[in-house]
């Protein structure tokens, strides 16, 4: 029988938190409880204490010990809705659901990542909830006794391990990311301009590793794509320095000119005075490149939370249409259109031979299907303090 359920209580955080794990709603038998993932079957206990390599709780732990797993590892727990009419504890039977609000926690605490049980959590929160917390949420597995048979499966165990990495700093999260990038320049005092050459510097590096092949003494051509962003610069100056060393570079830039970024306008600027050419919005110039040419995706990076579309949508395609006719895609820390959180592929992404990823692993990049659309991921140490 359906019922009208409101979330009875406040979520469970504070100002080190670094994870949010979140459900769809408590289930009649948590709401008894007095707490979240309170059914004695539920495994939800065991699979946070396993991915934080944290002991696990005794059976009957009761909620203190509940909330001191979670604070002492620095979890953050709520759930997705603040109401909906549920059947039971059936998150298949959710209709008129009304989310919780998210950017509060988010500012109060050093959460960078959101990770949600279940795939209809997932859906709830990406559907809703993206736009007001700023995140897109990562899939677990449910802990339901009805996910019996997937929790058996070593995936299970793999997909909540991911909490635990992101706590001990061995993967970063888009948000995590931009925190340390921000600590970087504001704190450490490193200019953005000088990690735009650092991060250039390591693409180059991977390229003539990695993609030049014999001794030709014509250099591969390389098509830098470039959206407006500062992954964009990225590829500017992609460009300015594998001309220097001799190649046939030039860039093709993707979006509004209006959006560019000051580094990237500067980029450009010392791009095209070094003289590379610099075609706007031609997806026929990637199309061209073929065998022997190296195509740099810097279209977008890791702050991607939405679907690409039009004239993006369009450049990604002939991407993969030139990858098709035989050139080589080296992606500036992470493939356009993957999620650096979650690795969905946000409309589309084209598959990367290499990924240069900067100062730590992105989740994104471990994930399916991004850890496909990535190729071989190479970590560069461009300077940048991993907070």
């Amino acid at each position: 029988m359906s019922e009208l359920v409101v979330h009875p209580w406040k979520p469970l955080f504070d100002s080190e938190s670094r994870v949010l794990v979140l459900g769809t709603i408590p289930s009649p038998r948590s709401r008894a409880e007095g707490f979240y993932f309170g059914h004695p079957q539920n495994v939800f206990w065991s699979a946070i204490a396993d991915s934080l390599r944290a002991p696990r709780l005794p059976a009957g732990a009761g909620i203190s010990e509940k909330t001191a797993l979670l604070r002492e590892n620095h979890v953050a727990l709520w759930d997705v809705l603040h109401s909906c009419v549920i059947e039971g504890a059936s998150d298949a039977s959710v209709r008129e659901p009304v989310p919780n609000k998210f950017k509060g926690i988010i500012e109060a605490s050093k959460i960078s990542a959101v990770f949600a049980t279940g795939k209809t959590a997932v859906s709830l929160f990406n559907k809703y909830c993206v736009t007001e917390s700023g995140m897109r949420a990562i899939y677990l597995p449910s802990t339901s006794p009805a996910n019996r048979a997937t929790q058996m499966k070593p995936a299970f165990a793999e997909s909540w391990a991911g909490v635990g990495r992101i706590i001990r700093g061995e993967l970063v999260s888009a948000a995590g990311m931009k925190a340390a990038d921000a600590f970087t320049i504001h704190v450490r005092g490193i200019p953005s301009m000088t990690l735009m050459e650092n991060a250039a510097g390591a693409v180059c590096e991977v390229i003539a590793e990695r993609c030049f092949t014999g001794k030709s003494a014509v250099p591969p051509r390389i098509v830098c794509v470039c959206g407006a962003g500062n992954n964009g610069g990225d590829g500017f100056a992609v460009a300015r320095l594998m001309k220097k060393k001799g190649a046939r570079a030039e860039v093709v830039f993707v979006g509004e000119k209006a959006k560019l970024t000051a580094e990237t306008s500067q980029q450009w600027e010392l791009a095209a005075g070094s003289g590379v050419p610099v075609y706007e919005n031609d997806n026929m110039r990637i199309m061209s490149a073929a065998d022997g040419a190296v195509i740099v995706d810097a279209v977008f990076g890791i702050g991607l939370t939405r679907n690409i579309t039009r004239g993006y949508l369009d450049a990604v395609r002939a991407m993969e249409a030139a990858k098709r006719g035989g050139a080589r895609i080296v992606a500036v820390d992470i493939p356009s259109g993957v999620s650096a959180d979650t690795g969905e592929i946000l409309g589309a992404a084209a598959p990367a031979d290499f990924t240069v990823t900067f100062a730590c692993n992105k989740i994104g990049l471990t994930a399916e299907p991004g850890k496909t659309a990535a190729g071989t991921v190479v970590v560069k140490d461009i300077g940048i303090a991993v907070i």
